[in-house]
């Protein structure tokens, strides 16, 4: 199961307009792709959306204290690297350092949550 959010430029979006659920395949696979749209006022959260998308047929088979959640985090590294001022690249590391964590902002649960990451030199 694939999971995609996106926020749209309005403050709420009602559950029942939220979730799109398509097949991505053979229908014995199992693989399916969730869409979530959140109002910019809306939590976004992805265990309530596999809570609210567990009923659909395509998705009953979900057992929802099994799910593994898999995120990516991305460490920049200043360089020396011509193309933009060392101050400005320290303020831009500092500044994307200070950003919420990707599992915090999903509120994923920490036991289920595998993060994989890479390093993107600056």
């Amino acid at each position: 199961m694939i999971i995609t959010g996106r926020t749209a430029n309005v403050p709420h979006i009602p559950w029942d307009q939220r979730l799109t659920i398509d097949d991505l395949g053979d229908p014995n696979d199992g693989i399916i792709h969730i869409t979530a749209v959140f109002g910019f006022q809306d939590p976004t959260d992805f265990p309530e959306v596999l809570r609210h998308a567990a009923p659909h047929p395509l998705a009953n088979w979900i057992d929802l204290d099994q799910v593994s959640y898999f995120v990516s985090r991305i460490t920049l590294r200043c360089t020396r690297q011509p193309g933009m001022a060392i101050w400005r690249k320290r303020l831009f590391i500092g500044l994307a350092h200070n950003a919420a964590s990707h599992a915090e902002f999903l509120h994923l649960p920490e036991e289920r949550t595998i993060v994989l990451s890479a390093e993107v030199p600056v």
